[in-house]
């Protein structure tokens, strides 16, 4: 398009020339002549070398051939595959998948044979093994290999028959089932009553419930919640009919 047709061309009210195209150069949709838009991708979303704004062609690459997940060829660009590791098998800490150097040690100085690059010996300068326990069986937080102390407890204080070093375990419960106060889970001593001193059937030691009653409903001096003893009578000896035994016994 020459100047003369520029500046000769014509646009209907919506300004669109003949062609369907505005001043600028774009249709209605916003693509040019060639189709692409003001940004410069097509319908489809890419630019003339075939890229989309992500910089991906069609096949999921970028321009340097990586896809989408930065992997070329299953490496990415400082060499390592999807799991870390180079096309010689170390990561980029220089460990293979095994957790040895190319030299044959681990991160601790251990070799596969489990001797220590320094010592020349099963155990490190502090004492520890490849495994981490000294040569007592420790390891450096002072735990066996089952997780028990020198003393036999472990991190949460209980030993392996599950109690603490005062002998209760993690209830609060010694080996004969009673804790600190000397009660059991239901609340009784080793003799059967609670901290009111009260057994299971609510009497006291004396045999008595807590309203000072026996199992036959005496109280300790023999009188019932009437007031009446085993005979009948009361305190001041009247039975309920308001008679005294002398006047019982002459009638």
């Amino acid at each position: 398009m020459g100047l003369l047709d520029r500046f000769s061309r014509t646009f209907d009210k919506h300004g669109y020339d003949l062609d369907g195209y505005d001043k600028n150069g774009y249709d209605k949709k916003g693509y040019d002549k060639n189709g692409y838009d003001k940004d410069g991708y097509n319908k489809k979303g890419y630019d003339k070398d075939g890229y989309n704004k992500n910089g991906f062609n069609k096949n999921g690459y970028d321009k340097k051939g990586y896809d989408k997940k930065g992997y070329k060829d299953g490496y990415d660009e400082n060499g390592f595959d999807f799991k870390g590791y180079n096309k010689d098998g170390y990561n980029k800490n220089g460990y293979d998948k095994k957790g040895y150097n190319k030299n044959g040690y681990d991160n601790r100085g251990f070799s596969i044979n489990g001797i220590h690059i320094d010592t020349k010996i099963a155990f490190n300068k502090d004492g520890f093994n490849k495994n981490g326990y000294d040569l007592d069986g420790f390891n450096k937080n002072g735990y066996d290999k089952k997780g028990y102390d020198e003393n036999g407890f472990n991190k949460n204080g209980y030993d392996k028959k599950g109690y603490d070093e005062n002998g209760f375990n993690k209830n609060g419960y010694d080996k004969d089932g009673y804790d600190e106060n000397g009660y059991d889970e239901n609340g009784y001593d080793s003799k059967g009553y609670d901290e009111k001193g009260y057994d299971e059937n609510r009497y006291d030691l004396d045999g008595y419930d807590e309203n000072g009653y026996d199992s036959k409903g005496y109280d300790g001096l023999g009188y019932d919640h009437l007031g009446y003893d085993k005979e009948g009578y009361n305190q001041e000896g009247y039975n309920k009919f308001n008679k005294k035994k002398n006047e019982v016994h002459s009638d």
